[in-house]
């Protein structure tokens, strides 16, 4: 039997096919475990879903509870199977179909150990990004009393004294919050710093100049088990370091391709800016050899991808960062 879930905030649109394609239940229940077990107990089905932000729980369930279960990558099931009429449960039929011809396009699922170090170090990222929407916010305030912004130091002590000297409420309300924020911030580094120490990729990542506990444990959270990339290439293309080839006769341009991994492009752009002002490495002289005719913006993607693929090579021979390759 071939089970599939379609997955959304409220319901869950459910649907069982036997070995020749035939519907042998279809039902649509508000988002409840178990009733999805109910629905599928004594079926022994091969389950199927989407991926998505709310997949992971019920993923681990049905995994505890013995059933085999896949998932699909939403945008490689849409290029595979195009609908005129659309709606949930076209769309789970269509993943019982697709799953009972073996054509679905599955995702990586990393364990739940890496989910958990993920989601520790995007959190930090998350507060660290709405601290900076306050401190701006701040600055807005003082602009448009006429004030000169570049006395408030929002990083010493004395800078946030002096605001809150202003008597501004806004001000004050803003420097609340960046206080709790810093507070929050500072717990979680703590929790970084002692789950990078005790991770052993985390811990090769370290050698390399530029990367600290936090670039370690999100990179090395975020790539997982490198043995999914097939070369340097492939890693590369998921830290959106690859620009896409598109041709039409006589056509040809580069475009950015918009798939691939946010969190990894931005701590890999942000580390190599570090290890090319303080490290002599073969990744700096090649960055240098680029900016000097091609500019600083391609140079630093340069070596970025250059320094991706040094990572993927030091965690395949888990061997520590070498300056000159």
């Amino acid at each position: 039997m071939y089970a599939a879930l379609d997955l959304h905030q409220k319901t869950v649109q459910l649907v069982l096919k036997d070995e020749r394609g035939q519907i042998a239940s279809e039902t649509k229940i508000g988002r409840d475990a178990n009733n999805i077990l109910e629905f599928l107990d004594g079926s022994e089905a091969t389950v199927v879903m989407e991926s998505g932000y709310n997949h992971e729980h019920i993923y681990d369930l049905l995994k505890e509870e013995g059933y085999d279960v896949k998932v699909a990558h939403p945008l490689m099931v849409k290029a595979i199977a195009y609908a005129k009429v659309k709606n949930d449960k076209v769309d789970a039929r269509t993943l019982a179909d697709l799953l009972r011809l073996d054509m679905i396009p599955e995702c990586y699922n990393p364990s739940i150990e890496t989910r958990e170090l993920r989601d520790l170090a995007r959190r930090r990222h998350y507060f660290v990004s709405t601290r900076t929407i306050f401190k701006n916010k701040i600055h807005a305030e003082l602009s448009r009393r006429w004030i000169d912004c570049s006395k408030a130091d929002l990083s010493t002590e004395a800078g946030k004294k002096r605001l809150r000297s202003l008597g501004i409420r806004a001000v004050d309300d803003y420097l609340d919050s960046i206080q709790f924020f810093d507070a929050k911030i500072g717990e979680l580094d703590n929790q970084i710093k002692e789950q990078a120490l005790k991770n052993t990729y985390a811990k090769l990542l370290m050698t390399i100049p530029g990367i600290s506990y936090y670039g370690a444990l999100l990179i090395s959270s975020e790539i997982a088990d490198i043995k999914r990339f097939p070369d340097p290439e492939h890693l590369c293309s998921y830290v959106k370091l690859t620009p896409g080839s598109h041709q039409s006769g006589d056509t040809q341009y580069q475009k950015v391709d918009h798939k691939g991994n946010r969190m990894l492009n931005w701590i890999m752009i942000q580390c190599v800016h570090i290890h090319v002002l303080n490290c002599n490495s073969s990744i700096t002289k090649h960055y240098d050899r680029i900016k000097e005719s091609r500019g600083a913006k391609i140079a630093i993607v340069a070596a970025a991808r250059k320094l991706t693929r040094a990572i993927y090579i030091m965690r395949k021979e888990e061997r520590a960062f070498r300056l000159n390759g």
